[in-house]
């Protein structure tokens, strides 16, 4: 497989076959939206999910909950929500700590949470089993919406085995796509930004080479 699409993750979900999906969807101004808005973002959610059929019946979302006018939208809970009312189960919620710094302005944990349907399977790898991870914040090159490679590793390793499919819609700087490579996955994803799509085919192109050569 290893596909990187410039294109909608509309075009893409239901027209290629993949084995698990981890992905961090756009935050509320991506999408167009705002936080004091949350029944927008819990269509978009139910729109996106809707569509997807990853064949290991598993679909692993991260991202982070939103400080915003004096309290908190807890995207993790409208995820929830959705997920439940689409007919899938949550397996698993990590809590991720990026940083134990105080910010007034940006929560510094993330939520990481499995969704199945159906027989699903983990491996049970070691890294997976703790609740709380400390595994800091990055950002490829400046890119906003970063998470560490080790973020969406744990995940695969846990859920998939080698050579599956892991589909991201919204591949951002190709975290996924890395994290897939370094476990011996497949990638598929797809990205809508120009800018973003080529961010990421640097970095997996970067990330392949760096394989190759060490091999």
């Amino acid at each position: 497989m290893n596909k990187l699409l410039c294109d909608d993750y509309k075009n893409v979900i239901t027209n290629y076959e993949y084995d698990y999906i981890f992905t961090s969807p756009p935050d509320f101004a991506e999408i167009g939206s705002e936080p004091n808005k949350p029944e927008e973002y819990q269509d978009f959610l139910t729109t996106l999910f809707s569509l997807a059929n990853p064949r290991k019946n598993l679909i692993t979302v991260a991202f982070t909950d939103r400080k915003f006018d004096g309290g908190i939208v807890s995207k993790h809970s409208i995820l929830i929500h959705v997920m439940l009312a689409l007919g899938w189960t949550l397996k698993t919620h990590k809590i991720w700590v990026k940083s134990t710094k105080v910010d007034l302005y940006r929560l510094t944990y993330g939520n990481v949470l499995t969704f199945g349907r159906g027989k699903t399977k983990q491996n049970m790898d070691k890294e997976f089993k703790p609740d709380v991870w400390i595994d800091g914040y990055d950002k490829y090159k400046g890119f906003q919406f970063g998470m560490p490679v080790d973020i969406p590793r744990k995940c695969i390793q846990n859920y998939t085995s080698e050579n599956d499919i892991v589909y991201d819609p919204f591949m951002g700087s190709g975290t996924t796509a890395v994290a897939a490579i370094r476990t011996g996955r497949q990638y598929l994803g797809s990205e809508l930004s120009e800018e973003y799509w080529k961010l990421s085919k640097e970095r997996i192109e970067s990330e392949e080479n760096s394989i190759d050569f060490l091999l």
